[in-house]
């Protein structure tokens, strides 16, 4: 993993955990993936940290998956889904708060790590979903937290229907939490900062018991979606299409 793709700090009681590949507008890479997971499972260890905030460097929080590599070796794109469905439901068995920053674009991979999240930050500027299809990409590895999320009703608009939702309008969904006119980042911190200042053991056992009625500890509803995303991978429309996109944008 390049050094340079995840920086963990911690202010106050609060583990900052920053993409940071601003040049690939932080796409999910195998090596960013297993860096963000690693960080995620090191705040489960301390006891001196009691919220984590995701957020991401440069233009926008995290515009997906790592599109070059799975057009240069389609089998990435098996190792990418299991990660990130490992990574959300890292962040949602946390035994401390989760709080997700999102700017500018967070789509598809970077929309399904809002999902895991707690609460999740917005402005004007953000835009969030799932337009996945015409790439031969289900975004199925997202339901299970989605789902919890925003309702039954709305997941399956939202990820059949491919839209992108915008700004305040996210907060309307259930995907964001906050709509911060300004400053986003800093509100998002500040909340982050209450969160860890108040009864560590009383948040955590709040968490754990909302984990556990929502159905966030069934691993069975993780691995489903994945498991049946995989069937999709050495499929040839697949690879076409992603092909066929990828080579779209370079011409």
């Amino acid at each position: 993993m390049s050094a340079s793709t995840i920086h963990g700090t911690d202010e106050q009681g609060v583990r900052i955990i920053e993409l940071d590949d601003p040049g690939r507008r932080n796409a999910l890479t195998v090596d960013l993936l297993d860096g963000l997971i690693a960080q995620l499972e090191a705040c489960a260890e301390r006891s001196d940290i009691h919220a984590v905030l995701l957020r991401g460097r440069g233009p926008c929080f995290c515009a997906g998956f790592d599109l070059q590599a799975v057009v240069d070796e389609p089998k990435v794109l098996d190792e990418l889904i299991e990660r990130l469905s490992n990574a959300i439901r890292t962040m949602r068995r946390l035994p401390q708060v989760v709080v997700v920053a999102a700017h500018g674009a967070a789509i598809a991979g970077g929309c399904a790590l809002l999902t895991g999240a707690d609460a999740v930050f917005v402005d004007d500027g953000t835009t969030a979903g799932y337009p996945v299809h015409p790439l031969g990409v289900s975004p199925a590895v997202t339901i299970p937290t989605l789902r919890q999320r925003i309702g039954d009703g709305r997941a399956r608009e939202l990820l059949l229907g491919g839209r992108l939702v915008r700004g305040r309008d996210l907060v309307e969904l259930g995907l964001a939490t906050h709509w911060i006119e300004t400053e986003m980042h800093v509100a998002a911190l500040e909340w982050a900062r209450g969160a860890a200042g108040r009864s560590s053991n009383a948040m955590r056992t709040t968490k754990r018991w909302v984990n556990e009625l929502d159905g966030s500890h069934d691993d069975a509803s993780f691995d489903g979606p994945v498991d049946g995303s995989r069937t999709l991978t050495g499929g040839a429309e697949a690879i076409e299409m992603l092909k066929t996109f990828w080579n779209s944008r370079r011409t």
